[in-house]
């Protein structure tokens, strides 16, 4: 009869009928400290001489091999998975044997009776078997990331993907290049996407080259799993870090008829209609992310969330924004970034996303940033303003207000993050903490991290402003990108 054990850390688990695995306390293994993990997540289940992994639903998915699964798998040794994308447990069989001078011929040999092994060596040697064995597996960390090794070889090999990067589009055919160590052992290193073998390589440095025209499938707006697997010459698998994440596309694609940039009477020209493909908005929403929080790391490969974008650059893309932001420029310029040094771009991006640079009041939000006067006034954000208001011409009282309550939320809440910053805006600093304590500690997967509609809305909004200002050519405008009105205050 096999027997199977579950390693969490340090810790072993045999699967005597079902080992269940979660934050909660309840299950067999839980991993209290992990939000990324379910209360109930999943659990490893005995049936007959199979062992099958099920996942329950859980909020953050589990990977199987550094494959995402749903539902149930069948596990074989030396299995790994990973719960939320952050904790690991590692799925080993241990065969019987017979005792030492025990014939395996069915019958039973009259010896002394043998005395029962203390429960501490017994998992000492069930430890020992299953490295003998060759499948026990060990989870080490390598730069920011959970890599995987067979204990079975002893070829310590290691590979890490360096291009593409994690969340990159492929639209043409792009090197894979690889950082590897201690390879003397490898005998080919195996590429796979989705799981599935594509390509090998039988020496250094181990290139290949994916083209998405080989993988006209995959052009379907989700993300596909790039791997590498090391190999030695006996076949086993000896190095596997987790996969990365990688979108796909083939196509120029047009938007709805609904989003043809926009007509304006501005002095500067009229605009053009001109389409604007979902690889265009994904380079450009991700050069913006890097201009407003040049530390975090986004996955703004979405294809629901370029769509969004895209719909409502449209909105945005008419000629004038630069004059219109022109006239604002001196106090956007002292409020955000010398006065609560921001990031220059940062307080353009918003009054674009909220007002277009137009400080007419809206129901009760007023100025350039559409702020309520109860928000500013509550938080003393306007005690900087004397007699002047949110709707005051100059906008100057606008500005320090916004900025004032923009460093607390960016900086006091959000520890620099503006993408959620923005996304919180009009939340008091308390209402804002109160939403980042209900998402993941992992936010870099923006649109499936943020669920609600309103704050979805601000997201694509404040990208689809921020594109528009600092690419108009590509929207077909005859305008001037707003980077020249806060280049010089960087």
């Amino acid at each position: 009869m096999q027997e199977g054990i579950v390693s969490a850390g340090e810790k072993e688990f045999p699967v005597n009928g079902r080992v269940s695995i979660g934050r909660t306390p309840e299950n067999t293994i839980s991993f209290p400290g992990d939000e990324k993990i379910s209360r109930n997540h999943a659990y490893i289940e005995q049936r007959g001489e199979d062992f099958f992994l099920v996942d329950l639903g859980s909020s953050n998915g589990t990977k199987l091999n550094g494959v995402p699964m749903s539902g149930e798998h069948q596990l074989h040794n030396g299995d790994y998975a990973i719960l939320g994308n952050s904790s690991v447990v590692v799925f080993t069989i241990k065969e019987d044997e017979p005792e030492e001078g025990e014939e395996d011929d069915g019958v039973e040999n009259e010896t002394e009776p043998v005395a029962e092994t203390p429960p501490e060596e017994k998992k000492k040697n069930r430890v020992m078997l299953a490295g003998a064995g060759g499948a026990l597996v060990l989870a080490v960390a390598i730069g920011g990331g959970a890599m995987y090794m067979a204990s079975g070889s002893s070829c310590s090999a290691t590979a890490r993907i360096l291009n593409p990067e994690p969340g990159d589009t492929i639209t043409q055919a792009t090197d894979i290049e690889l950082e590897t160590s201690d390879t003397g052992c490898v005998a080919k290193a195996i590429f796979t996407l989705d799981g599935a073998e594509f390509a090998t390589a039988i020496s250094e440095p181990y290139e290949a080259t994916i083209d998405p025209k080989d993988h006209p499938d995959l052009a379907d707006g989700n993300e596909h799993n790039l791997g590498i697997v090391l190999v030695d010459k006996y076949g086993e698998r000896i190095f596997e870090p987790e996969p990365i994440a990688l979108a796909f596309e083939t196509r120029k694609v047009t938007p709805p008829a609904n989003t043809t940039v926009a007509q304006n009477n501005s002095n500067t020209g009229p605009s053009t209609s001109k389409a604007v493909s979902l690889i265009d908005i994904q380079q450009m929403t991700a050069k913006l992310a890097k201009q407003v929080s040049p530390a975090a790391a986004y996955n703004l490969s979405n294809k629901q969330f370029l769509e969004e974008v895209q719909k409502r650059a449209a909105e945005y893309a008419q000629n004038g924004n630069f004059d219109r932001a022109a006239q604002y420029r001196d106090v956007i310029n002292v409020a955000f970034v010398r006065e609560q040094n921001l990031p220059a771009p940062f307080g353009y991006y918003l009054a674009m996303s909220r007002s277009k640079f137009s400080p007419a009041k809206q129901g009760a939000d007023e100025g350039l940033f559409r702020m309520s006067t109860e928000l500013a006034t509550t938080n003393a954000y306007n005690g900087q303003c004397g007699t002047e208001t949110l709707s005051d011409p100059a906008q100057n009282c606008a500005a320090k207000a916004a900025a004032l309550y923009m460093k607390a939320i960016l900086l006091g809440v959000f520890e620099g993050d503006a993408v959620y910053a923005a996304a919180a805006f009009g939340k008091s600093p308390a209402d804002a903490g109160t939403w980042k304590a209900s998402l993941p500690a992992n936010r870099g997967d923006v649109w499936n991290v943020v669920k609600t509609p309103e704050e979805r809305d601000r997201i694509a909004r404040f990208f689809a402003a921020g594109i528009v200002a600092e690419n108009p050519q590509k929207f077909g405008l005859n305008d001037r990108p707003l980077a020249e009105l806060y280049k010089l205050a960087m």
